[in-house]
């Protein structure tokens, strides 16, 4: 039997999920849900991937992962064999505790990321036995701390998933998108008796199909990351503005600043910075800022197919190397 399909590359984006051997349970106390929690805080500082929601059940666990590194085999091999050893250790057993190699579906953010956030967080009450009345009741998901009801871990990363939503009561507005049911689509996709490796639309399966190695292979993809400097000297030279347009904020009445946001977004995709460095380099106090000026982007391009379609001609020319 084929191994499951394998896609990796700089800044894509995981559903990851694993079940215990035999459905057995993978946790049994508080301390070892509190334990798994650590091994994903170990795993994010040691080969630098972002957490963008979570929810581990009795049996099972799900991830939702950025890997600005294309090293997500390597931070998944860590976190269930650090859990593992944990595990036997807690409880005397020996041998392997998860259902062989995690599954892995990799999602088109633009169009399926929220979606699929709400999915890991639904999962406590879309459980055939519902393990808690209301999702705010359940501890092991990071729903509470996306609408701030609990202390955030500082290596879960909300924002970027607020900035999708463009709202600006993001946590109202994520409670409110949550507590509607799954959308057809998504549950459909998976309760699929044999999940795909792919959730996106057909523009994003186009541009990784020549990525996508046969089954019975491992190939790996890795793109060549960009520096900041590379994408906001393009912009500046694309829009005619001067560097310092881009990378300064403006004072007074917040107005649109295409050439900042096309920045600010391009960066993000394709440099591998982390929202904290992100902010540095665009000169704001705090890292939301960033997520918001995202945010203003997104909402404009759903209102206007020309500027959607100008983003595309700027990554694609960025990613192509393509000189004006």
């Amino acid at each position: 039997m084929s191994r499951p399909l394998r896609i990796e590359y700089e800044n894509a984006f995981y559903h990851v999920m694993n079940r215990g051997r035999g459905r057995e349970n993978t946790f049994l106390s508080d301390d070892d849900f509190k334990h798994f929690l650590y091994c994903i805080e170990q795993a994010s500082l040691r080969f630098n991937i972002e957490v963008h929601s979570y929810c581990l059940m009795t049996n099972h666990y799900h991830l939702l992962i950025k890997t600005p590194d294309a090293n997500l085999g390597r931070a998944m091999k860590h976190i269930n064999g650090l859990y593992t050893q944990y595990f036997n250790r807690t409880y005397n057993t020996d041998g392997a505790l998860f259902r062989g190699r995690y599954k892995a579906v990799l999602v088109d953010a633009d169009n399926y990321l929220v979606h699929v956030s709400r999915y890991i967080h639904r999962n406590p009450i879309e459980a055939s036995t519902p393990l808690v009345d209301e999702l705010i009741d359940y501890k092991w998901s990071s729903y509470s701390a996306f609408i701030k009801k609990t202390a955030t871990p500082k290596w879960l990363v909300r924002d970027f998933i607020f900035s999708l939503q463009g709202k600006k009561r993001k946590y109202a507005a994520y409670k409110q998108f949550v507590e509607y049911e799954n959308n057809e689509e998504i549950s459909a996709f998976y309760s699929a008796k044999k999940l795909l490796s792919v959730l996106g639309c057909e523009d994003f399966i186009e541009n990784i199909k020549d990525y996508i190695a046969k089954p019975d292979s491992e190939r790996k993809l890795v793109s060549k990351k960009h520096s900041v400097d590379d994408v906001i000297v393009y912009l500046a030279q694309y829009f005619n503005v001067e560097v310092n347009e881009i990378i300064t904020v403006e004072k007074g009445r917040k107005k649109k600043n295409l050439p900042r946001w096309f920045a600010i977004k391009l960066c993000q995709d394709l440099t591998g910075l982390n929202l904290q460095a992100l902010a540095a380099v665009f000169n704001v106090e705090h890292y939301s800022t960033i997520s918001k000026a995202v945010g203003r982007l997104n909402k404009l391009m759903v209102e206007d197919e020309k500027v959607k379609l100008q983003l595309e001609k700027l990554r694609d020319c960025l990613m192509s190397e393509v000189k004006i």
